[in-house]
């Protein structure tokens, strides 16, 4: 089954409210993000039903008569009742067994139920392909990197297009490993790629890139596992935005699962080294991609939205879009541990560089949230920054989506939208 949000409900803020923006378009446009019964609420009813029911038949097979007399003395073996008095024994003992076993059933559907609802509630697996790539079953065979050195890959020439008739099926996903200088100190160089349906590797047709970071605690596999693959396949096969690849790339560092994407100054992970220096340009070497930064964009969740501001507001040769899923303005934990002083901290803080930073080039920004955070942390953040980065001249696009809070739920809801409006800042460079 799908879940199905409609784009007319989400609250959209932007400066002028009669364009036409992506994520208020024009008509009643739909994104599904595909789930089945791994995060269906009819799934958790279900199995609290089959838990009831289990919990009812126990206890009437626990009182179906009065209990018998224990005081009565046993017949002798040759008695002619006897071999009764041992059948209804055994059969008390088997009815006591099977009273367990239900009640063992039950407790086993409940603990589905509570398990199933969460997950629904959360969206951290989707359905059964997003529990297929937690677990690593089956392989992505289309995302096996090769080398490639296709012409003009700074220029966009031969980039791909939305077309009348855009690519069908389904695109791949599945781990690559690109490797760490052991200087830089990477725990995993796993990384994660989505090619797109009809990918070509020949290196005839060039692909955007977006670059998704995880959040905290996380890993490079929760964008795809979380349902990204089955987002991005509805886009492009329905030619709202053109074939591009996905790569989700390992932010973890040594001693702690939050890095915040930063350099650490005390001797541990170098994960904005790894990211900037080694896995751009391992993924413009060994996928056909653009190379230019309007054909590449960054984006996050959580402290990964985070991250996708810190690399792309100080990193502008590499992109052009950032998008900001429930964003953060600071490095939080991350700064503490990997950075050592407060200097340190506040230039890597887009609450604080964000009005005096370089922006040398036209830049796209999109913030979400969930409106059951509106009073919090990220509902503030993306506010007050889409007002500085409006200030400054960035073309920001400000959502809020109805009844969501902060949970991969609520990132799958914003992805479509984010992406589409990558997708506009492509079209609007020509």
């Amino acid at each position: 089954m799908d879940a199905t949000t409609t784009t007319d409900d989400a609250r959209t803020t932007a400066d002028d409210p009669g364009r036409q923006r992506p994520g208020r378009l024009q008509g009643r446009r739909r994104h599904h993000v595909h789930r089945d019964a791994l995060a269906s609420w009819w799934t958790a009813v279900g199995l609290a039903a089959v838990a009831l029911a289990a919990l009812v038949a126990s206890w009437r097979r626990h009182h179906p008569h009065p209990a018998p007399n224990a005081q009565a003395p046993h017949p002798a073996p040759d008695h002619p009742t006897a071999a009764r008095h041992d059948v209804g024994r055994a059969r008390r003992r088997w009815s006591r067994r099977r009273r367990w076993i239900v009640r063992g059933a039950g407790a086993v559907a409940l603990l589905g139920a509570a398990g199933i609802a969460v997950n629904t509630h959360v969206g951290f697996v989707p359905d059964v392909e997003g529990l297929r790539l937690r677990l690593r079953l089956g392989s992505g065979r289309s995302v096996v990197p090769q080398p490639t050195a296709p012409a003009n890959r700074s220029s966009g020439a031969g980039l791909a297009a939305i077309s009348p008739d855009p690519p069908q099926g389904r695109g791949s996903a599945g781990a690559v490993q690109v490797p760490a200088p052991t200087d830089l100190r990477i725990p995993s160089d796993t990384a994660w790629v989505y090619t797109p349906p009809g990918y070509d590797p020949s290196g005839r047709t060039l692909y955007p890139t977006l670059y998704v970071l995880h959040g905290s605690p996380g890993s490079a596999v929760d964008w795809m596992a979380s349902g990204l693959p089955g987002v991005l396949d509805s886009l492009i096969t329905s030619g709202v935005v053109r074939p591009m690849i996905v790569v989700a790339p390992d932010t973890n560092a040594v001693g702690t699962n939050e890095s915040s994407c930063l350099d650490s100054s005390t001797g541990g992970s170098q994960v904005e080294t790894y990211l900037t220096s080694v896995v751009v340009p391992w993924v413009d070497t060994h996928y056909p991609v653009a190379s230019h930064w309007r054909y590449r964009a960054i984006g996050g969740m959580s402290s990964g939205a985070y991250g996708a501001l810190d690399q792309g507001l100080r990193h502008p040769e590499l992109y052009g879009t950032i998008l900001a899923i429930l964003p953060y303005d600071h490095p939080g934990e991350g700064g503490t541990r990997q950075l050592s002083t407060q200097a340190e901290i506040d230039a890597h803080s887009p609450g604080v560089y964000v009005d005096t930073i370089d922006l040398p080039h036209p830049l796209g920004v999109f913030l979400d949230y969930g409106e059951l955070v509106t009073d919090d942390e990220e509902g503030a953040t993306a506010r007050k920054l889409a007002a500085r980065l409006r200030a400054r001249g960035v073309d920001v696009l400000l959502r809020s989506e109805p009844g969501l809070g902060h949970t991969w739920t609520m990132a799958l809801v914003a992805l479509p939208h984010g992406v589409e409006f990558f997708e506009h800042q492509m079209r609007q460079a020509g």
